[in-house]
């Protein structure tokens, strides 16, 4: 006897709610804190290894700003479009 196999399909779509919106826009803005943080002190220290490091966190930092503000259009994209 041969069983047949059912392979089911996840069909579910991703809802912006209001939760999901709220946490990558604090996260945005911690991260945008700290990315303007380093950037300060990187542009006021004066040793090397201080401006080294704080421009390595900087430029962490902006990319990870970067990517929450895209999440972010991308949820009130969503949002337009659902409505």
């Amino acid at each position: 006897m041969v069983k047949k196999k059912v392979i089911k399909k996840d069909n579910k779509k991703v809802k912006a709610n209001k939760q999901k919106i709220n946490l990558v826009l604090k996260n945005l803005i911690l991260f945008g804190i700290l990315f303007l943080t380093s950037f300060l002190l990187y542009t006021i220290s004066s040793d090397e290894l201080l401006i080294n490091l704080f421009s390595l966190l900087a430029i962490v930092f902006g990319f990870v700003v970067g990517a929450f503000l895209i999440i972010l259009l991308i949820f009130f994209f969503m949002r337009l479009i659902r409505k």
